[in-house]
């Protein structure tokens, strides 16, 4: 994905899918780039999502777990 394209796509999933239920979890798959993680970052910060960096281990930056 474009990093242009990557705000609109972050932003509708969180709008279209967050909030399915107390045991729910999503994960926003931002590579190696910490741009992308940053961006990804701030947008969840904006919409007060509950967030870990690479999971409950935080072993794998490459991904961000909401819940």
């Amino acid at each position: 994905m474009r990093y242009e394209d990557a705000k609109q796509t972050v932003e509708q999933f969180v709008n279209g899918h967050w909030k399915w239920g107390p045991e729910e979890e999503g994960e926003i798959i931002t590579g190696h780039s910490s741009n992308m993680r940053n961006m990804v970052i701030e947008i969840l910060r904006d919409y007060a999502v509950d967030y870990d960096i690479g999971g409950p281990l935080k072993i794998d930056d490459t991904f961000i777990r909401i819940y």
